[in-house]
């Protein structure tokens, strides 16, 4: 079960934030996220371990809640997305507000669409 949740969190936080969110965040901060190789290549690395750290967050609320697997991707998304947001701007690395609400709406569009594309992937397994 661990391993497919893994491989199924990988391509779907690939598709939401390497499909998504790579090309949108070119298109949009072409300075800070110049549309390069190497750019790729790293959302590619980042997204592949935020797959697996989703997996794994997931599996742990799945084992230790006894819910489903369903809700344990639902709760893990919405819990990673809120708590990595959270840090951010308690940290106050966002000085321009209005870029980073942009910024926050595009990154919970690839959240969804990385939670959309992982129930559709377990649904069909």
């Amino acid at each position: 079960m661990i391993k497919r949740l893994i491989v199924f969190s990988v391509v779907s936080a690939n598709l939401g934030y390497t499909a998504f969110l790579f090309p949108v965040l070119s298109m949009l901060h072409g300075g800070r996220v110049p549309p390069t190789l190497l750019n790729f290549a790293a959302f590619v690395l980042v997204d592949t371990l935020g797959g697996v750290v989703l997996a794994l967050v997931a599996y742990f609320a799945m084992r230790v809640g006894r819910i489903s697997v369903i809700r344990s991707v639902t709760l893990s998304v919405a819990l990673l997305w809120a708590a990595y947001w959270l840090i951010t701007i308690c940290l106050g690395r966002s000085a321009d507000i209005h870029n980073g609400l942009i910024v926050i709406f595009l990154d919970g569009v690839a959240a969804f669409i990385t939670w959309v594309s992982l129930i559709v992937l377990i649904k069909l397994q």
